[in-house]
């Protein structure tokens, strides 16, 4: 069991714990007014009740509002505030900044649901979306002159990124004059900017409305330029939140989504460069091993290629000799054979067998009597010599 703490310590925590939850802070109710009372100090106290609870609410100063607005028991309000505990009795209440009847609010709202009913159906709620930079070089802040919301921007944005540059384009944020400061801002925003954050801080449904008019979320539409739709708080979905290329909960929130944390930045840049310059190291190492190794290779090629061409030569020559061996032995066995044949037919291989040869004037051997005539000179041609002879019959 956990230490006992005293009554008051505990529901000042509770208080504390609830109040600094921005989901219950500057939001709206909806529900019907009841047991409302208008103190003379000017505050009013009321409850405001629907089919599933109720919360009692005080408005400080609030009495002129019921009155100038005719608000009465019975009637179905809107009320802007935040939640609160008065320590003294712990008791939980709703602290109010604005009231409104509903009648207006509904009729606005019937409006609002049909634009985005015809959005839907022709698909511009589905459109593709620009994204934001990395870092925004010329980052434009439309939001009210000296808002909370604005001074909440710049605090983080300092936080983040000490002397970030960035450009204010002040409007009003709210009332008739709004939407086409809004407008007028967005479009000349986009002659420099290369991103656009628009928004406001909370308030009522009526002090929002700017954002959901067809007008101003048309401007946001043909945005050449990617908007950050930065508008009231989390609890609050704007016509803009829906068709703006990015939607913020809230005026801080857009800063934290669109300007770096620059030590964050600075550290993965040096992160980046010591791994690019490791791959570089690695890169040039391979190489140089790459470069070694050819040069070992280069080194050794020419005195391998002598080897290479002398075996080469000399397998060349070797089945040349050999070529030419029986080349010459084959013609050696045919001049054999040609002159074994010439010997065999050789006249004076006859005559060594003791045969004669006659021979004309001419010298053409006489192989036939017949053309001989009686005193013809013949040549006749023995082993050893020859005479001359006469034919005389």
């Amino acid at each position: 069991m956990s230490q006992a703490l005293e009554v008051g310590r505990y529901v000042a925590m509770v208080r504390n714990t609830l109040v600094a939850e921005e989901s219950l802070s500057k939001v709206a109710l909806i529900g019907e007014l009841t047991k409302l009372t208008l103190a003379r100090s000017g505050h009013s106290y009321f409850s405001l009740t629907d089919t599933n609870g109720s919360i009692d609410c005080v408005y400080f100063g609030g009495n002129s509002e019921f009155t100038t607005k005719e608000i009465t028991e019975g009637s179905r309000i809107v009320v802007q505030g935040s939640v609160d505990v008065y320590v003294k009795t712990g008791r939980m209440q709703f602290k109010a900044s604005g009231v409104e009847p509903l009648t207006g609010i509904g009729e606005l709202e019937r409006v609002r649901r049909a634009l985005i009913e015809r959005w839907r159906k022709d698909g511009t709620l589905d459109r593709p979306r620009i994204s934001a930079p990395a870092i925004p070089k010329s980052l434009h802040i439309v939001t009210g002159e000296g808002s909370a919301a604005l001074s909440d921007m710049e605090r983080i944005i300092n936080d983040r990124w000490p002397g970030f540059a960035y450009t204010v384009v002040p409007v009003l944020v709210q009332g008739d004059g709004a939407p086409n400061q809004i407008i007028d801002a967005i479009r000349a925003s986009q002659r420099s900017a290369d991103l656009i954050i628009v928004g406001r801080g909370g308030g009522s449904p009526e002090d929002l409305w700017a954002f959901n008019l067809e007008n101003v979320c048309q401007a946001i539409i043909e945005s050449r330029v990617p908007i950050v739709s930065a508008v009231g708080h989390e609890s609050d979905i704007l016509v803009s939140d829906m068709v703006a290329d990015i939607r913020a909960s809230t005026p801080s929130n857009a800063i934290e989504r669109v300007v770096p944390i620059k030590e964050e930045l600075v550290d993965d840049i040096s992160r980046a460069r010591d791994r690019l310059d490791f791959a570089i190291d690695r890169m040039f190492k391979r190489e140089r091993e790459r470069l070694t190794g050819m040069g070992v290779l280069l080194s050794s090629a020419p005195m391998r290629g002598v080897s290479n061409g002398k075996l080469a030569l000399s397998h060349l020559r070797s089945r040349h000799m050999s070529a030419v061996d029986r080349f010459i032995l084959a013609e050696r066995s045919r001049v054999n054979r040609l002159q074994t044949m010439l010997s065999a037919t050789n006249p004076s291989k006859v005559l060594e067998r003791g045969y004669s040869m006659a021979i004309d004037e001419q010298g053409d051997a006489v192989t036939s009597v017949a053309g001989l005539k009686k005193g013809d000179l013949l040549m006749v041609v023995m082993q050893d010599g020859q005479v001359e002879t006469e034919v005389r019959k």
